[in-house]
């Protein structure tokens, strides 16, 4: 564990007042120096702390710290939360604690670096300290195995919606699980379901949602001009806000899915026709930056690209294209999520 991380969780567990350098250096084994170096990163890094000469530190939290208190001071629905200031993935600790998520009760796990993040088909995804939120939602479904394929439908219409509330922005969703703003990604969402085969039905769904919130100093080379921010200014607003509002509107938005009581129908009366898809598809469809264009599709990882229309989004999520060359040139076809991806060309 690096000894930020440790200075970190005595400040936030150990609420006793001031905590010399001289007594933090002496319990983790280093210097006065190494813990200065550590609180200036973890300021670096948002969280607010106040130091006093002679006295020492304390963390104080504030509008940019990612702390259980500042999440928790703007989140609306219960949660079973878990702040971390560095984690392998979040998503593998809310696999590894599936026993506590509650129906009533989703695990909410929230990251400030990761050290192991994943993306689709098993990218790295790129999670480094102070400038993103990685954060991973476990829920025990209400819903039919059938419904699984919105999860992620609805939490890329839920984080586009809590990016535009917390800054002056428009957010696009590209075909299945990105937020754009602009023409760079700022975040990627990845769903992943656990099945009872007993039961044959979900036990539990991870979603997996990684933000970029202001710009980093720096960008791995294979992303750098495919990848952007919310702001390029540090800390304009509070990433524990956005968090708790993400978390808010998925929870909220999921509910949707949830079977609803059926009114009885009279021998008299004849059913109204019409579509049974949820009402966030239709968001999620205005919100796209990918219909009416051409773009390349991959039907499989390292496949050649086949040029294509992208018409429409059907009632179950599938992107509508017709296809512009190769041996189904001016068919229409339903791509489904799998391991698909789409390039706007």
């Amino acid at each position: 564990m690096l000894t930020r991380t440790k200075v970190l969780n005595i400040l936030m567990t150990e609420d006793i007042g001031y905590h010399s350098g001289q007594e933090l250096g002496k319990r983790l084994g280093v210097s006065r120096n190494a813990i200065w170096k550590s609180i200036e990163q973890l300021r670096e890094d948002g969280y607010e702390i106040e130091s006093r000469p002679r006295v020492g530190y304390k963390l104080v939290g504030g509008a940019h710290s990612l702390t259980e208190s500042s999440i928790l001071s703007h989140l609306k629905s219960p949660a079973k939360l878990y702040v971390f200031d560095s984690i392998d993935s979040t998503n593998n600790f809310a696999g590894n604690h599936a026993e506590e998520i509650k129906s009533d009760k989703p695990l909410f796990v929230i990251a400030n670096k990761q050290t192991g993040g994943r993306g689709r088909m098993g990218r790295e995804f790129f999670s480094p300290a102070g400038t993103g939120i990685y954060m991973t939602i476990g829920i025990k479904p209400k819903f039919a195995i059938d419904k699984a394929l919105f999860v992620t439908i609805a939490t890329a219409v839920s984080v586009s919606k809590a990016i535009e509330e917390i800054a002056p922005v428009k957010a696009k969703i590209k075909w299945v699980n990105d937020i754009f703003i602009g023409k760079k990604k700022v975040c990627g969402i990845l769903t992943e379901a656990g099945a009872n085969l007993e039961t044959g039905k979900i036990d539990k769904i991870l979603i997996g949602i990684g933000i970029n919130c202001f710009s980093p100093s720096s960008m791995p080379d294979n992303i750098k001009n495919v990848a952007g921010a919310i702001s390029k200014t540090r800390n304009s607003f509070s990433r524990s806000k956005l968090a708790a509002l993400v978390y808010d509107k998925t929870v909220e938005i999921l509910k949707e899915l949830e079977p609803k009581a059926q009114t009885p129908i009279s021998m008299f009366e004849t059913p109204l026709g019409g579509s049974t898809a949820p009402k966030f598809l239709q968001d999620y469809r205005l919100r796209s930056n990918v219909l009416g264009k051409r773009i390349s599709v991959f039907p499989h990882p390292g496949a050649e690209p086949i040029s294509a229309n992208a018409i429409d989004i059907d009632d179950n999520g599938g992107l509508v294209v017709e296809y512009m060359e190769g041996p189904k040139m001016r068919q229409i076809e339903s791509l489904t999520t799998g391991e698909i991806s789409i390039k706007v060309e």
